[in-house]
């Protein structure tokens, strides 16, 4: 008799005798049998609840659908048990998933079984003579032996649906300034002995972390042969550090604060700042060997058009040091909205936010996309007015020969009073270079406290000026401020009563820096 070696199983005639035991798949539980499947546990060993594994997206997905399938099968069913152990999903051969329950946790409490295994030479010995050779496996052997009912609630797993949401949320931290802040009042409801009461603060945290979710991450691509900063934080609530490479945010890093730490001093949280900051920076270091986006870059190596591109030495493709950015809308919106409408942007105009994504990126039509996407951000057309040449003669003032040699200030009123008390900024100029300080400070201060910031926060990094041009206030004219300039050896220069056109380098500038608050506020809604 000769020995098949490969046959479909549904060729053979008795699975087609008996098809109702060889099904594609277990339609429901298994009847009463004899024989079931019991825990047996060591004497004295308690309950053993394991939290949950945070999963991705997908997998967060497929989780739901097998749990679905199972629940309308009643191959498992809602418990409140005091056991617990997390599921995990495991990639089979043919690129589907299988459920799994970590029970390593249980399986330590459990009685050993001990018999020994036969020896593989016995067996072989035992099948000479044979002919034909068979084996037999059940389907899926978790579903196909019933349980002991008094050990069932030892086999209960959690899939909490806050702890999914954390858990869903918690994949895209590194995007999400502020994460563990922002989570909180969610992760409390999870924790152990805690009653789940749904608070004003639990909701805000949700929609807060939804709206996060949905919009598009302000972060640019790492470019790991240029240094990085890390800017570190630490309250009493939790720690977090931001990687930052030329300005730009690369990615966010944060947790919350265990038990034992809020009582830490905040040097030692600070030192708990710089750890994960070290372990985060591991981890970016890894992310940029496996993202798929900079494997594609390398295609463009093969173009005809290939002058000018290189591929640097972190394996990114380059057209003259700068990223080459796919046409991919979403990645191409995200830079946009970063240079644009992020906190370290505010709104800037055409030419400043070529200028500065120029640095970083290219893309063909990049100038005429920008332009056009300024042009219909709606924020912008609220919030900035138009700008025109004026009319008649005007005379130049000479121009300064050296860097903050020649100065020029004035205050912005009216503003709504901050968390710290300051309701108006003295905008402080340098007129060679352009560069300004804009300084928070409270209308009501003594002339002796602004002298005081003036010293600290101008004198102090760039020395005393030769000259000051300003308007007519009377903090300016004052002959407290007088004195002192004569002493520095300062000339004041006082511009007309009300003809603001005298200094307008200055009032540009403060005309932009209103502009930059007022789209501030319409976007983030906060404190200027």
């Amino acid at each position: 008799m000769s020995i098949e070696t490969e046959r479909i199983i549904s060729e053979i005639d008795v699975v087609r005798d008996f098809a109702e035991v060889f099904l594609d798949e277990v339609p429901r539980l298994p009847p009463v049998r004899e024989m079931e499947f019991s825990i047996e546990l060591v004497p004295g060993a308690g309950p053993v609840s394991v939290a949950p594994y945070r999963m991705a997206p997908a997998e967060l997905v497929e989780l739901k659908g097998q749990l679905e399938d199972l629940l309308e099968k009643q191959l498992v069913r809602p418990s409140v048990s005091p056991w617990g152990a997390p599921v995990l999903l495991v990639k089979k051969k043919d690129g589907d998933s299988r459920l799994c329950v970590d029970y390593r946790q249980l399986n330590k409490l459990t009685i050993k079984n001990k018999y020994p295994l036969p020896r593989i030479d016995d067996l072989m010995d035992q099948l000479r003579g044979a002919s034909v050779f068979s084996k037999i496996d059940l389907r899926s052997g978790y579903h196909q032996i019933r349980v002991k009912e008094g050990d069932i609630p030892k086999t209960a797993f959690r899939t909490s649906d806050i702890q999914s949401f954390v858990g869903f949320a918690g994949y895209y931290r590194r995007f999400i300034e502020g994460f563990s802040k922002i989570v909180t009042p969610l992760t409390q409801l999870t924790r152990k002995e805690q009653p789940f009461i749904w608070t004003d603060a639990s909701e805000r945290s949700f929609e807060e972390l939804k709206r996060r979710l949905t919009t598009s991450p302000v972060l640019v691509l790492p470019d790991s042969g240029k240094p990085f900063d890390v800017y570190c934080d630490a309250s009493h609530q939790g720690l977090g550090c931001v990687l930052m490479q030329h300005g730009k945010v690369v990615a966010y890093a944060s947790r919350q604060l265990k038990n034992h730490e809020r009582n830490y001093p905040t040097h030692d949280l600070d030192c708990g700042t710089v750890t994960i900051t070290n372990e985060f920076l591991r981890q970016v270091g890894l992310r940029q060997l496996q993202d798929a986006e900079m494997v594609k870059l390398l295609g463009l190596l093969d173009t005809e058009k290939a002058v000018g591109f290189e591929l640097g030495e972190d394996g990114i493709l380059r057209f003259k040091g700068r990223v080459c950015l796919p046409q991919d809308v979403e990645l191409k919106k995200a830079v946009l909205e970063e240079g644009h409408k992020s906190r370290l942007s505010i709104h800037p105009g055409m030419t400043k936010m070529y200028q500065d994504l120029k640095k970083t990126f290219w893309w063909p039509g990049m100038k005429r996309e920008i332009a056009d996407y300024v042009a219909a951000y709606l924020t912008c057309q609220k919030a900035k007015v138009e700008h025109q040449k004026l009319s008649g003669l005007m005379q130049q003032m000479e121009i300064p020969e050296w860097k903050w040699d020649s100065i020029t200030m004035d205050f912005i009123v009216g503003l709504p009073r901050s968390a710290r008390n300051s309701d108006a900024i003295w905008v402080i100029v340098d007129r060679l270079t352009k560069c300004a300080h804009f300084l928070p400070v409270n209308i009501k201060w003594s002339l002796e406290k602004l002298t005081q910031l003036y010293v600290r926060e101008i004198v102090r990094l760039h020395g005393v000026p030769s000259s000051i041009i300003s308007d007519r206030d009377p903090r300016f004219t004052s002959r407290f401020w007088q004195s002192l300039h004569q002493a520095l050896g300062t000339k004041l220069k006082l511009s007309s009563a009300y003809h603001p056109q005298i200094d307008g380098q200055l009032e540009r500038t403060i005309q932009s820096l209103e502009d930059l608050l007022k789209a501030c506020v319409l976007d983030h809604l906060g404190s200027w």
